[in-house]
């Protein structure tokens, strides 16, 4: 589990923040480290199952006072589901010979928005004298 820790340490010149980053850094797990807070006295170590206790004490006992403020667990991010993109059909989808108006996602042909899509019209008129 990946973590960010914070430890405030009494550091007043550049040479204990570089001590103080040297020691946090070779520590077991520990993948960086940053100066941070307002007057530069704060580290923060980020790394995977470190001992916390164990790395403010050696920091108490290597570099100057040094307490923990706080542990945060740090979450990866996640990733947007990818689309997938609808198959793409032929414009005219035939029947037994007879063209359908089938709902097609694209349009290779341009066939889209000109009138093409539409049922065919045929003459159903009653002048069959079969029936």
């Amino acid at each position: 589990m990946k973590q960010k820790i914070l430890i405030r340490i009494s550091m007043t010149d550049d040479k204990t923040r570089a001590k103080a980053m040297k020691t946090a850094v070779q520590f077991q797990g520990v993948l960086g480290a940053e100066i941070k807070g307002d007057h530069r006295n704060q580290i923060e170590v980020t790394g995977v199952e470190v001992d916390m206790i164990c790395l403010t004490n050696t920091l108490r006992k290597k570099v100057a006072f040094a307490e923990l403020v706080s542990v945060n667990k740090v979450e990866p991010p996640k990733k947007p589901e990818e689309k997938k993109p609808e198959p793409c059909y032929q414009p005219w989808h035939y029947v037994y010979g007879v063209p359908s108006s089938y709902p097609h996602p694209c349009d290779p042909y341009g066939y889209i928005g000109k009138g093409y899509t539409e049922e065919p019209v045929y003459n159903h008129e009653p002048n069959c004298k079969i029936m």
